[in-house]
């Protein structure tokens, strides 16, 4: 699997990585994507997936469930940011 890649092409690596950084506790509730109203064809190819995903959320590290702001954060002992993403799509 290459993430790289893929967030090359929606992203550069330096603005996905800043977006890490956004506190959701100051961002307005309508300017974050309802992730509920997300849809990803699981027909695509996982690469697609992650592509068509990015692209829906604009921050995947800062999202809304109906009313709620979800802040995205992995363990640093945990799996990587690319197995709980995979993960994720894959339930999607």
């Amino acid at each position: 699997m290459n993430f790289g890649k893929v967030r090359e092409s929606v992203m550069t690596v330096m603005e996905l990585d800043a977006l890490k950084d956004v506190d959701v506790r100051t961002v307005e509730k309508e300017g974050l994507v309802d992730i509920r109203k997300v849809e990803i064809d699981r027909s695509l190819p996982l690469e697609e997936r992650k592509r068509a995903y990015l692209e829906a959320v604009g921050n995947p590290y800062a999202v809304r469930v109906g009313d709620m702001k979800v802040r995205v954060r992995f363990a640093e002992d945990g799996g990587s940011f690319e197995e709980a993403f995979e993960n994720m799509l894959r339930n999607v």
